[in-house]
């Protein structure tokens, strides 16, 4: 079948722009250069969803902007529409070179719309085409609706579709393609400004249409009318009749257009890739499907393996899991020789891979230094991490992926990691010369870039950052390797613990609601709770009611149900996260969480399979999760070390906020001085309660936390909050300041530094959304504490990590959750570990106010807490 789609392109372009602005100006795409692509990428995906490889013919209409014969006749023709934004406005170009590089015919003309140039188009197709699509959200397109065209308008957003044809426009529309200008004469357009006949609404001209089909006719019967609509109808006569001719599609507009020019080109795939990686639309390229085939090279390998000197090394793996995943090979550079060293052959390397003095410029080091561990082999010599450069001088630079970091630097052509392997169920070891042809591409990106990142690293003061996030990678790499023991059969009897309570709980609930139900569906839950029992809050949406966790704890307080139901997800949350979770993932009962060094804004770090930092703590059940992470040793024990309110100390610091250094170098509890300075009572008056909101206010403070989120946490009304707020800031006024210049300063570079310089960038805080802006705002005065926190952990672990290999101890560090490290130690180490690390973390860095560590051991975790 010969089928042709007809788009219109101001349409499309609209519906891209704001299906993906939703948000606000603030939250648009953008490219690495700061131009607006949002609506861009919107039009490219539906484009190439609708003109996929089997439609040959395709043609584009735009309006070029001028007023045409349509304004000539009547002013006021489409008046009252908003200007583009200008953030659409600039990527009008881009769309158009789009469609120029696909090689698809486009066209604009001064004296017709877009709507003339499909109409012509499609009469010119009419004969030609067994099927002619429109595409377009305008109705007036739907005028050409009949035989072998149709119109698609385009609903919410661009990728929604209805179809209209022949056989069902009746159905739709309740008259027909024809009668629509007829329609539009009686009732006007609000989109193009057509008054119609004020007074006739759509039931009367429909009744009209299918009584009389066309406005002459009805003017032709205009006597057998009555009433009011009489009237109207004589009335606006000359309007009605206006409205219809504007309404009404030229379809033979004097364009040069030829059947021949229809046809599709053959793109440049390289030009369209470079198209692609200018706009950052990684997620396209990887949809092209580039045969990876096709732009393998030929590689002279060298096999004697004489490395000297700087190297440059990536690996090749197939999936992420770098720990549990074998890894195909090593890509290396040495000498201007090109070498792929496969797996079982890596052994032959290792004096060269473990000298020290031999420079080693690499993607992702901790990862290397994982599975060449596993191998026997202890990388060393790394000088250069590409990963973590780019992290650091953004944090939106880094990915797993080595394309996506290599396009932050320099342009190249490189293909995505899921072009060579694949994704998900489809991931394959691609045959050997493409993915030897890849790693020696990525080694050779890797030459001639480094130098310029190192630049950056250096240009940006990262110096001190860089080299201790380098020494961080080993230390983190062994944590990995030597995992998490866990007793997995105390796990299996807690999980069973847990179900019991829950089953309980259930039953209390099914005996409260009078029936049984399925608590974990939403739709029976909320008809339960908000239409059997009729408890409050109850507001219907589209899915039916929310019985979301911040619903339910508005109710629990008066409504046993609701808090039953809040207990029961609890349990079932750490049965199926924790306990079966846990099990899944442990070999041998150990767990080897992977941590992501170079992920999260902040500069913290985050773990993954399983996610070790996330263990629940809020709770008493979900705290005895922790019992289950043992130690390795015989009659060995786990030491838990954490910071004590770092963040107020590293605030403390930055501020200069005398009240708060006095404080802290006293050791005064500082939260409940600062309950004695909201409440204005003596120090030794203060009670739990005070203290306890004191607490709430110290720590929401530094988050930018609202009047409104902090009467919501300590139950006051947010005036009584708002007094507290403004007390807490008279009495620490540096603080107060240190947080206002923290905005003002990422307002003025656009992003905020921790106290050694690693630097968030916070593009919320010129967004015209205020709540967007407000979060800038937030992010701005956190960010600075909050990263300088993570900075220091990340600097201690180095340091206890240094001092346990110089007393070569058997204690090893098996993990980091925020502000705590953990150990596992033997138990004739345990109390030099807990001096070494007392003394190495309160010591990592230098403050006004002393790093406090609190510090204790047991049996298990939970115990060392």
């Amino acid at each position: 079948m010969k089928k042709i789609i007809l788009i219109d392109g101001n349409s499309l372009m609209f519906r891209s722009y704001y299906a993906t602005a939703y948000k606000g100006t603030s939250n648009l795409m953008k490219n690495k250069e700061g131009v607006y692509t949002n609506a861009v990428f919107a039009f490219c995906n539906m484009f190439n969803k609708l003109v996929d490889s089997k439609i040959e013919y395709a043609f584009v209409a735009f309006d070029a902007g001028k007023k045409t014969f349509r304004h000539q006749q009547y002013d006021e023709y489409k008046a009252g529409r908003k200007p583009l934004p200008d953030e659409l406005r600039m990527q009008i170009p881009l769309i158009k070179d789009f469609l120029d590089i696909i090689k698809v015919k486009r066209l604009e003309s001064l004296d017709y719309e877009a709507d003339d140039l499909i109409a012509t188009c499609a009469t010119l197709c009419k004969d030609e085409f067994d099927e002619i699509l429109v595409v377009t959200g305008d109705k007036d397109l739907l005028q050409l609706v009949g035989g072998n065209v149709k119109v698609a308008l385009t609903k919410k957003g661009v990728g929604d579709l209805e179809i209209y044809d022949e056989d069902n426009f009746y159905e739709k529309m309740s008259f027909y393609p024809n009668q629509l200008i007829d329609y539009k004469g009686i009732v006007g357009d609000t989109s193009d400004n057509l008054p119609g006949i004020k007074g006739i609404g759509e039931k009367t001209a429909i009744k009209l249409l299918n009584e009389y089909n066309s406005l002459e006719n009805i003017y032709n019967n205009i006597d057998k009318l009555t009433g009011k609509a009489k009237t109207l109808f004589i009335e606006n006569k000359e309007t009605a009749e206006k409205c219809k001719y504007l309404a009404t599609l030229e379809l033979h507009a004097d364009i040069d257009l030829k059947i021949n020019d229809l046809r599709k080109g053959t793109p440049d795939i390289s030009d369209l890739i470079a198209f692609y990686q200018k706009m950052d639309f990684h997620s396209i390229i990887k949809k092209l499907g580039v045969s990876s085939e096709s732009s393998a090279e030929v590689h002279e390998l060298k096999k004697d393996y004489s490395l000297s000197g700087i190297s440059y090394i990536v690996m090749e793996m197939l999936g992420t899991n770098y720990y549990n995943n074998e890894y195909i090979g090593l890509g290396i550079i040495n000498n201007n020789a090109e070498y792929f060293i496969k797996q079982s052959d890596v052994y032959n390397i290792k004096e060269y891979l473990e000298d020290e003095k031999s420079l080693k410029v690499v993607f992702d080091y901790k990862a290397l230094y994982v599975q060449l561990k596993k191998q026997g082999i202890t990388l060393k010599g790394v000088a250069f991490d590409m990963l973590i450069s780019s992290y650091l001088i953004n944090p939106a630079f880094a990915s797993d992926d080595f394309k996506k970091v290599a396009d932050n630097f320099n342009t190249n052509d490189l293909l995505y990691y899921d072009n060579i392997y694949g994704a998900n169920s489809k991931m394959a070891i691609p045959s050997e010369a493409i993915y030897v042809d890849y790693a020696l591409k990525k080694c050779k990106f890797l030459k001639d870039n480094y130098l310029n990142i190192l630049k950056e690293i250096k240009d940006n003061n990262l110096d001190y950052l860089f080299n201790e996030e380098i020494k961080l990678s080993k230390v983190l790499g062994d944590m990995e390797l030597v995992g998490l023991k866990i007793d997995v059969e105390h796990l299996k009897h807690i999980g069973n613990q847990l179900l019991e309570k829950a089953e309980k709980v259930e039953e209390e609930i099914y005996f409260i609601a009078g029936e049984k139900f399925n608590i974990n569906s939403v739709k029976q839950l909320g008809e339960v709770l908000f239409e059997k029992l009729n408890l409050p809050h109850g507001k219907k949406n589209k899915t039916g009611y929310s019985t979301s966790g911040e619903v339910l704890e508005k109710l629990a307080s008066k409504y046993v149900i609701a808090k039953d139901v809040l207990e029961y997800r609890a349990y079932m949350k750490i049965i199926s996260t924790y306990v079966n979770g846990l099990i899944e993932v442990s070999k041998n009962s150990y767990i080897h969480p992977l941590y992501k060094q170079a992920l999260t804004n902040t500069g913290r770090l985050s773990s993954v399979e399983p996610n070790i930092q996330n263990m629940p703590i809020r709770t008493e059940e979900g705290q005895v999760i922790r019992e289950i992470f043992v130690s390795r040793f015989d009659n060995g024990q786990i030491i838990s070390a954490d910071y004590s309110q770092i963040e107020l100390r590293v605030l403390a610091h930055i501020s200069n906020d005398e009240k708060m250094i006095n404080a802290f170098n006293k050791d005064v509890d500082f939260h409940t001085q600062t309950a004695s300075e909201i409440y204005e009572t003596d120090i030794n008056n203060v009670t739990k309660e005070m203290r306890r909101n004191a607490k709430a206010i110290n720590f929401g403070i530094i988050y930018g936390m609202s009047a409104w989120g902090l009467s919501e946490q300590i139950n006051v009304t947010p005036l009584e909050a708002n007094i507290f707020i403004n007390k807490y800031f008279a009495n620490y006024a540096k603080a107060k300041s240190c947080l206002d210049n923290f905005i003002k300063t990422a307002q003025e570079k656009g992003y905020s530094q921790t106290l050694y310089g690693r630097i968030r960038y916070i593009g919320e805080l010129n967004s015209t959304n205020a709540n967007l802006r407000n979060f800038g705002e937030r992010t701005a005065m956190n960010s600075p504490i909050q990263g300088t926190a993570a900075d220091i952990i990340k600097i201690a672990m180095n340091k206890v990590y240094d001092e346990m290999k110089s007393r070569s101890l058997k204690s090893l560090m098996i993990a980091q959750v925020h502000d705590e490290l953990v150990f596992d130690c033997p138990e004739d180490e345990v109390e030099i570990m807990k001096e070494i690390v007392e003394e190495a973390m309160a010591s990592a860095v230098k403050l006004s106010v002393p790093l406090e560590v609190g510090i204790a051991s047991g049996k298990n975790w939970f115990e060392a807490k």
